[in-house]
């Protein structure tokens, strides 16, 4: 008597497709779909707030369909602040550089170009989060004034979502001006 199973005869079946190109050249008339390695066109200055971790996304794409290689955002979400045209003189007034960005976005900085001519007084020279808010960034500016520096910050400073970015001397600096240029984008 045999107790095993009797076998049973399994088929399997191997198939591999080698895709090497779509079925038509860029640029000509199609009635199928070709491969396409794709992405999304983000021509908003307002990119999507609603991934989270584990998420899949497009790659992201100009409206010309150039993928954007751009560290951190796409162009358009990109802003930058000029100083005025007599800098920051005598005072210890903030000025907004970046107003809030709206309901989950934040103000990022990845840039900023700070001079400054002699002052009659030394003083500190802020970025804050907020009207009146937290010191994110400063730098002290001697009577000697400061030449031009260039800052670029690899890990960009962030605001709090919804809130302005302003920047101010910290005390009276006398004579003499001091100038900053901020860059940076508009993202969760």
């Amino acid at each position: 008597m045999n107790l095993l199973p009797t076998p049973t005869l399994i088929s399997q079946i191997n198939t591999v497709s080698i895709v090497s190109g779509g079925s038509v050249a860029e640029d000509a008339a199609t009635s199928v779909n070709p491969l396409i390695a794709g992405g999304v066109v983000r021509a908003a200055a307002t990119p999507p707030i609603t991934f989270v971790a584990g998420d899949a996304a497009r790659m992201t794409m100009t409206s010309a369909g150039l993928l954007t290689v751009m560290p951190f955002t796409t162009p358009e979400a990109g802003w930058t602040y000029a100083a005025a045209a007599a800098g920051i003189v005598n005072t210890t007034t903030a000025v907004t550089v970046k107003t809030a960005a709206g309901a989950s976005l934040r103000n990022y900085i990845t840039n900023i170009q700070v001079m400054s001519e002699a002052l009659t007084t030394a003083t500190e020279l802020a970025i804050r989060d907020g009207a009146g808010g937290t010191v994110i960034w400063r730098t002290k500016i001697p009577t000697g004034g400061l030449p031009t520096m260039n800052i670029d910050f690899n890990v960009p400073l962030k605001s709090t979502a919804n809130t302005l970015l302003e920047v101010l001397t910290l005390t009276a600096s006398g004579a003499g001006a001091v100038y900053i240029n901020l860059q940076g984008f508009v993202a969760p």
